[in-house]
């Protein structure tokens, strides 16, 4: 595991204030898991240590991609969930005004973490508008008229997991524009990666248009199928899609998720795979240059969990 000492995490100030001077608008993009074994080590029932303390190492990666984004100070955070309101085919933009739920998964304790949040509506248009015509997209409102409703959107773990790592401070000013990955991502991921490069290099062309900073954070849990014993049962297919996962984490090298991982992902099960090429597809279009670093990638329990993190190169040694 790479590391993510307190001289890095200083050093994100200086990333915050240099960001500011160029103008720059994708500030960073970030993997984070879902799972309640990351969010919750404590209440990860388990006997074997080793499974506990990879458990701790996501928990602490992920509190750390946190707090960056907290020091980045994003105008918005660009949240894509795999597990929340999905339409069958289109790609979901939830376009109320405020959105809320709990986080309530495996391990969770009760009662499990709540997140309220606002929703950036005028970012969801933008985004609406320019898409709608050419890809399979849609705005998704709960309770009211689009754009409009202040009933909170309901939240589940896929998103408030995630979103439950950032400074609660932080989410009380900034605000969130939520994309659902379609359901029939479970048996088409992969002849979905040609539309996913396409949306999103579509995505970070248009939210470059906004005049607002922003990252982007990939809810995202790996290969389902690491234990016999695990509800989808055993799979050789799931320690190298992670390990492909983890190394395009590494080294932004798209073919290890387009070509390599791909190859495995349909037995490995993974539902955060088509945000990880739609996240891939935007860093590529960007003309910066990003420092890709892989903060953990372990399965303490049936599933995998990564925590990576990519920011601009040229302050890649920044300290204070």
């Amino acid at each position: 595991m790479m590391g993510y000492n307190m001289s890095a995490f200083v050093s994100v100030c200086i990333y915050a204030f240099c960001f500011a001077c160029i103008q720059a608008q994708m500030l960073g993009v970030f993997v984070l898991p879902h799972g309640g074994i990351a969010a919750y080590p404590d209440n990860f029932n388990t006997t074997n240590s080793t499974a506990k303390s990879e458990a701790y190492k996501l928990h602490n990666a992920a509190k750390y991609v946190g707090r960056t984004v907290t020091e980045l100070k994003p105008d918005f955070i660009f949240l894509s969930t795999p597990h929340g309101v999905s339409d069958s085919k289109d790609f979901l933009l939830y376009y109320n005004t405020v959105a809320s739920g709990n986080g309530q998964t495996d391990n969770c304790p009760q009662p499990c973490v709540n997140v309220s949040i606002g929703l950036d509506t005028n970012v969801t248009k933008n985004l609406l508008e320019q898409l709608e015509p050419n890809a399979n997209i849609s705005g998704a409102t709960a309770f009211g008229p689009p754009g409009e409703s202040t009933e909170p959107f309901p939240l589940r773990w896929g998103e408030v997991i995630p979103l439950s790592f950032i400074d609660k401070g932080t989410l009380n000013y900034t605000k969130v524009v939520i994309l659902s990955q379609p359901s029939r991502r479970y048996k088409e991921d992969v002849p979905m990666v040609p539309e996913l490069i396409k949306l999103g290099e579509s995505i970070f062309d248009i939210l470059e248009t906004t005049g607002k900073t922003y990252v982007v954070v990939i809810s995202c849990d790996l290969a389902h199928t690491h234990d016999k014993n695990g509800p989808y049962g055993f799979s050789t297919a799931a320690a190298p899609f992670d390990e492909a996962c983890g190394n395009w984490a590494k080294t932004l090298d798209g073919t290890y998720l387009n070509i390599k991982a791909a190859a495995y992902v349909d037995k490995a099960l993974s539902c955060g795979y088509t945000g990880l090429v739609m996240a891939n597809a935007m860093l590529e279009r960007s003309a910066n240059k990003w420092t890709p670093s892989l903060l953990a990638n372990y399965h303490p329990s049936y599933y995998g969990m990564m925590v990576a993190s990519f920011v601009d190169a040229r302050y890649k040694d920044s300290t204070i």
